[in-house]
């Protein structure tokens, strides 16, 4: 059984997270236990909340995770500054270091929902289009609603009730069209090829 620690933004970070996690645990056949430590209240809380932690799991004498996955909306600042933010939490800790994946949607999560036009088809009955990147306030969130909504169905939480849905059905080498979304599974398929070979 491999324990993984998962810090989120926000709600919709931890249902795409719990997904896409439980999509690899059963393709690789590893036994996972995940334990979410969501920060409602965004990026300073999150990033609060993760410092404390790394903070407290370096002074205990027990033994780390397996595995520490922290997912934060890029935002405006872009995929390499948020990546930075997150490493820099990490430098005082070596150890605890090559034990994280860090997963940072460009510019918000929602635009990883719309990646698989496929997928989309196959959970809502019609496609969806990848919107180019753009910088502004709650775009994703409303397209992503947009799109769901010309299926016939009204997203009562935004579309994150159907993350565990559409990462089922996505084809996640299409989904490496997605610069920020590559970069995350490839990183978290390394830590699960890792724990199979092992």
């Amino acid at each position: 059984m491999h324990r993984i620690v998962v810090f989120c933004e926000d709600s919709f970070h931890e249902s795409f997270s719990r997904a896409i996690l439980n999509r690899f645990a059963s393709e690789y056949a590893i036994e996972i236990e995940v334990q979410f430590l969501s920060a409602r209240g965004g990026l300073p809380k999150l990033h609060g909340e993760l410092r404390q932690f790394l903070r407290d799991l370096n002074r205990r004498h027990g033994s780390p995770p397996d595995a520490i996955v922290v997912l934060a909306d890029a935002n405006c600042k872009g995929h390499a500054e948020r990546k930075r933010l997150m490493t820099d939490a990490l430098q005082h800790y070596p150890a605890l270091a090559p034990l994280t994946v860090l997963g940072i949607p460009d510019p918000h999560i929602e635009r990883w929902m719309l990646v698989d036009s496929d997928a989309f088809r196959s959970v809502f009955g019609r496609g969806c289009t990848l919107p180019g990147i753009e910088c502004a306030k709650d775009r994703y969130k409303s397209l992503l609603r947009q799109e769901i909504r010309q299926s016939g169905i009204e997203p009562n939480l935004g579309g994150q009730e159907f993350a565990e849905d559409l990462v089922a059905v996505m084809n996640l080498q299409r989904a490496d069209i997605e610069p920020s979304l590559r970069l995350f599974l490839r990183d978290l398929r390394a830590r699960f090829l890792t724990w199979r070979n092992t």
